[in-house]
């Protein structure tokens, strides 16, 4: 399957019909629909009479480009395997000549041979046809588009410190070009029932259809570019063109020193959120470090496998056993260790597969009960739209928040790892070795807090009318009412620079902080409140469902979509009651079952990159919303901080606008909140610690040493409480 995928990439549209020298028939495809969308008014880009022609000298090829590849589990130092074709070429040859030979003599064994070679004929095409199909999970946007409201797209922003002209950024996308010939496809035999989506290369490509320049109505700063950026992301997609975007923003400026920007979007069928993102950053100074750290962990993860690794680097332990592991100088110990090495490895991968299955089984029936407490009465943080009847409204609203140190990020992971606040303080690295929480842990509490914050604003200025509103109330009293997230699971080898989709996700409900209480301190609140999101994060990291229903995705909706997601129930017609009464709106309420659609994306942690030369300040990526009322939301780590976006539908309403822009800035307080008790904790801890270390040999004169002690287990047992 993923050679397949891999094929349909570089592949183009031309369909040849194998070695036969003596044409039969000329096989024509299905017909190939076309959607044409209206797309939603932009301001005007601006005209550039210097603009030159959609034609620039492509880069010379370097050493690390892959054209779109997916890496093999080979070793650069391994030797190169012959090609192993289906049939010798004489046998073919002779086979073929010998059915030909056969037809034009006539009577039933010349009817036989022309059966015989119609079939392989069709069998060729249908194959080669096949291997040029994208996968499930690719054309599954494609039917969600068609099937309800849903607008995948993926969306990026960067603010430069300086100037980019309009030839520089075409300079740019030209590597994009070069490095991933997608950027020059389009997609073809969308539609079809019992074929899925290819892509095949644009005749008509032109530049100046997707790299564009646009200026902001004065003060032409932060505001105007997030209105700018949820006008953006809320256009239709012309599926007769490549399916990305990307603007230059040439008048942008702000406190912070930037002085213009670039927007840019992309179809989520073109590529997973990070795929997207790898393909972005490689425009950027970037891209070298991005290929180098990929290929690196590839190595790594293919030096296990295959056990050709020293035994420190299994555990620190095993280092007397390095000087023993090479086998030039140890011929019997060496492959011992290797082979004791290589056992090690597949016997904790089949223990930790069996314990995905057990958290597996778990997770099905905890999701299962939540989803049946939750899906029909989910409360939104965007404004009141019906839910079943009215149309989504077109609009879409885009907020950033300021950027926030990883520093005090890591401030809050030694402050609440382990069993009790401040107890990583004096591990090593501040890393607990029980209990230990990481970044996405620390954001995704953050975040729970915030649309909970959200939610009760909505409910208390905008109650939903009807029985139904005054049953949700009632129930909200009675039964859990935790946020839902649909958070994005990359199972992208590392290695793999391909646009393609190779992502899975899951649902995870988070409950908010519970109200301040004088019974508990806001260390062990704050404590308890990480760890029940690093319980429930925990869980989908380990479950093999999301993978699962991916490659049930892939065979189905790639191969064949009329399966997806029962047979027939998602074609068109009007024969077909069950699309439009049943499937359409049973879609429709899972995509409306939770409230937020939820990703991090990892970008360059240590410092800025530059774009042709220009420092580039901030950077943003966000993934698409789902259905009606829900939000997207990013969470980027770049240059040593974080941010986060969201994009959101804009009600026309009092209770509804303005919900990105107050999500990004209430983040921005809470964050706030969890760092001034993280440095409270962790200076406690380092006094406590203080105290023990320079007033012990005093008490012990003093006191004696059981008294001492008794002191001290009293304080540990307060900080517990505490």
């Amino acid at each position: 399957m993923l050679r397949a995928e891999e094929d349909s990439e570089l592949a183009g549209s031309t369909m040849t019909r194998g070695s036969r020298s003596t044409p039969r028939s000329t096989w024509s495809s299905s017909a190939v629909i076309h959607t044409q969308l209206t797309p939603t008014s932009l301001p005007t880009p601006t005209p550039d009479a210097r603009r030159p022609p959609c034609s620039f000298p492509m880069p010379p090829p370097s050493a690390d480009d892959i054209h779109d590849t997916v890496p093999n589990d080979s070793s650069p130092n391994d030797p190169p395997q012959p090609s192993k074709p289906h049939a010798p070429p004489d046998v073919q040859e002779h086979l073929q000549s010998s059915l030909s030979d056969m037809e034009r003599s006539g009577g039933l064994a010349g009817w036989f041979a022309t059966k015989f070679l119609s079939a392989g004929d069709w069998i060729e095409r249908e194959l080669d046809e096949r291997r040029q199909t994208i996968g499930g999970i690719d054309n599954l946007f494609l039917l969600l588009t068609d099937a309800t409201d849903f607008n995948p797209v993926c969306a990026c922003m960067y603010t430069l410190k300086g100037k980019l002209s309009l030839v520089d950024l075409r300079h740019a996308v030209s590597r994009l070009q070069y490095k991933y010939p997608k950027y020059c496809q389009r997609v073809t035999s969308v539609g079809r029932k019992f074929h899925g989506v290819r892509f095949e290369d644009d005749p008509d490509f032109d530049i100046n259809n997707h790299v564009s320049t646009v200026r902001l109505p004065e003060p032409a700063g932060k505001r105007e570019l997030d209105d700018l950026m949820g006008q953006f992301i809320a256009r239709d997609w012309d599926l007769t063109k490549p399916l990305w975007e990307m603007v230059l923003v040439e008048n942008y400026n702000d406190e912070e020193g930037a002085e213009c920007a670039i927007i840019s979007r992309g179809h989520h069928t073109l590529a997973d959120g990070q795929g997207f993102v790898i393909s972005q950053l490689y425009m950027t100074s970037y891209h070298e470090e991005l290929m180098q750290a990929m290929s690196k962990g590839a190595s790594f993860m293919r030096e296990h496998r295959r056990a050709r690794i020293v035994p420190s680097k299994v555990h620190p332990l095993l280092r007397p056993l390095d000087r023993f592991a090479n086998p030039a100088h140890h011929v019997f110990l060496a492959p011992l260790i290797h082979l004791s090495l290589l056992s090690l490895f597949w016997t904790a991968y089949a223990w930790t597969f069996g314990f995905s299955l057990v958290l597996s089984a778990y997770q099905a029936s905890i999701q299962m009960l939540m989803f049946a407490l939750t899906c029909w009465r989910v409360d939104m943080l965007t404004g009141s739209q019906a839910p079943y009847t009215s149309t989504r409204v077109k609009s879409r609203e885009f907020s950033r928040s300021k950027t926030v140190s990883l520093d005090d990020v890591r401030l809050c992971q030694q402050a609440f790892s382990g069993k009790w606040p401040g107890s990583a303080v004096n591990e090593p690295g501040g890393r607990s070795k029980v209990g230990h929480v990481t970044v996405n842990d620390v954001m995704c509490a953050v975040v729970a807090d915030v649309c909970g914050e959200e939610v009760e604003r909505r409910i208390r200025r905008e109650k939903e009318p009807g029985i139904r509103g005054t049953v949700k109330a009632a129930l909200r009293r009675v039964l859990p009412s935790p946020i839902g997230f649909f958070i994005p699971i990359s199972i992208r080898r590392p290695g793999d620079f391909s646009m393609r989709n190779l992502s899975t996700a899951s649902l995870v409900y988070l409950h908010p902080s519970p109200p301040p209480s004088p019974r508990t301190a806001p260390a062990q609140a704050l404590h308890s409140h990480i760890h029940a999101a690093r319980s429930s994060l925990s869980l989908l990291k380990h479950s093999l469902l999301p993978t699962f229903f991916f490659y049930l995705t892939q065979l189905t909706a790639g191969q064949a979509p009329v399966l997806w997601p029962l047979p027939f129930l998602m074609v068109k017609g009007s024969w077909n009651v069950a699309r439009e009464w049943v499937i359409m709106p049973l879609v429709n309420g899972v995509m409306q079952s939770f409230a937020v659609l939820l990703t991090n994306v990892p970008g360059p942690a240590k410092k800025r990159v530059t774009l042709e030369g220009v420092e580039v300040l901030t950077w943003t990526a966000l993934p698409p919303q789902s259905g009606k009322g829900t939000v997207g939301m990013g969470i980027i780590s770049y240059a040593n901080g974080l941010c986060i976006s969201i994009a959101a539908d804009r009600v026309p309403s009092p209770e509804g606008e303005g919900v990105a822009r107050r999500i990004c800035e209430r983040f921005e307080r809470r964050f706030e909140e969890y760092v001034a008790v993280a440095r409270e904790v962790v200076r406690t801890q380092k006094q406590q610690q203080q105290l023990k270390a320079g007033a012990g040999e005093d008490e012990l004169k003093t006191e004696g040493r059981g008294d001492v002690e008794m002191r001290y287990q009293l304080v540990d047992r307060t900080r517990r409480g505490a």
